[in-house]
């Protein structure tokens, strides 16, 4: 048998030219991408250069806020002291003025004891008798009544003859023998005084208390 020879690769034959056909120029795109003004184009600089430009007007704005809460706070600060000064020296005027007939009053009362101090020197001691005496001294605690009385500061006397320990107060006491008489009131030695609900003094007293018994009966009974 003969040797197969390779066979050879058949070549298209070329073609014939025909008449030449012109395309359609390309349509318009239907859609158009923009680009906002406000952004900057990527294709100016690098890609982060618009967020680096963000963060540095947060920056800005932040700084600016910072600084007006600042001057805010320190004007706050200026006004809550301006207004404690205020209130003190307004407090102190109120005092002030709330004292002022009090201390009147105590500055007539001290003249009044310094005329009565002199008066009583340039008396002989003959003339200054006991009634005398205890008449100045009334009238000086009369005085000193009219003072409290203008102020709200009134006087009184716990109604009744049984001791009220809460508005009396035993300075002294007496002994007595009858059971009865245990309890009660043996002298009013000193008014009370108060201001309006609140008591400032008690009445002071003096009340009896049992005596001691001085013979005492054997215990057991006699044999």
């Amino acid at each position: 048998m003969e040797p197969e020879t390779p066979s050879q690769p058949v070549l298209p034959e070329p073609m014939e030219e025909g008449p030449s056909i012109e395309l359609p120029p390309p349509a318009e795109p239907i859609c158009t991408i923009y680009s906002s003004p406000s952004e900057p184009s990527l294709e100016t600089g690098p890609p982060w250069s618009h967020l680096e430009r963000r963060l540095e007007d947060g920056f800005e704005t932040l700084e600016r806020l910072f600084a007006d809460k600042l001057a805010y706070d320190q004007f706050k600060e200026q006004q809550i002291d301006r207004l404690h000064a205020e209130l003190q020296a307004h407090k102190g005027d109120l005092l002030l003025r709330a004292q002022q007939p009090l201390l009147r009053g105590l500055i007539r009362l001290h003249d009044d004891l310094g005329r009565l101090a002199d008066a009583l020197a340039e008396r002989a001691g003959e003339e200054l008798t006991r009634e005398r005496f205890q008449s100045y001294l009334a009238g000086f605690r009369d005085d000193v009544e009219t003072l409290l009385d203008q102020h709200g500061v009134t006087r009184f006397e716990a109604p009744g003859e049984s001791f009220d320990g809460r508005r009396q107060l035993a300075a002294r006491t007496c002994q007595t023998a009858e059971p009865a008489l245990v309890g009660q009131l043996a002298e009013r030695l000193r008014p009370g005084f108060e201001l309006g609900d609140s008591l400032l003094q008690k009445e002071r007293v003096a009340v009896f208390v049992a005596a001691p018994n001085q013979v005492q009966e054997p215990q057991g009974g006699s044999r």
